[in-house]
């Protein structure tokens, strides 16, 4: 059975007026994309779709946390997300993407698939930075081995920048031009 199956909504026989979906996201979701970002996670998906003559408006709120690998320790932690996004589906000759949050579907279509669309706004909802949220909780932050290894390796380095240089640049700096 296809897991993506279920974002797959059909508003032909939908009234007019407002109409709540409910979807829980878990791996099952993540797996169905190549390359995601996320490979774990529980999100909640509360869709607000609002079917108009001549359009369809849908109101995506996700709420939950996201598996992520922490830059700095390379530990799996847990991100907490919530989305807030707005869609907006127009009926026309065929499909395009007129804007990130309008897009135009051809009229005889009777069913609609969110699922790409949760995918990117849960991906476009991640942090830059995946980092533990607070490193004084215990618990919440870095591998404390982890970090110490980083520093050694810094002050390492930092060492061999300050230090004696072998490099063919280090004659030239001895170099005095006459002006």
């Amino acid at each position: 059975m296809n897991p993506l199956k279920q974002f797959n909504i059909g508003f032909v026989g939908l009234s007019l007026g407002k109409h709540n979906f409910s979807f829980g996201i878990d791996e099952t979701f993540f797996s169905c994309f190549e390359f995601s970002e996320v490979s774990k996670g529980e999100l909640q998906l509360e869709l607000l779709f609002e079917k108009q003559s001549s359009m369809l408006v849908l109101d995506f709120s996700i709420k939950g946390f996201v598996e992520l690998q922490c830059d700095r320790c390379l530990e799996i932690y847990k991100q907490p997300l919530e989305v807030e996004r707005k869609l907006y589906v127009k009926f026309g000759d065929a499909f395009s993407e007129q804007t990130d949050e309008i897009i135009v579907i051809p009229a005889g279509e009777s069913h609609f698939d969110v699922s790409q669309y949760v995918y990117e706004y849960i991906h476009l909802g991640l942090p830059m930075q995946h980092v533990h949220m607070d490193d004084n909780s215990p618990g919440n932050g870095c591998d404390p081995v982890a970090l110490e290894k980083v520093n050694q390796y810094l002050k390492k380095n930092k060492h061999a920048e300050t230090g004696t240089d072998d490099s063919p640049w280090q004659a030239l700096k001895g170099l005095k031009f006459n002006d």
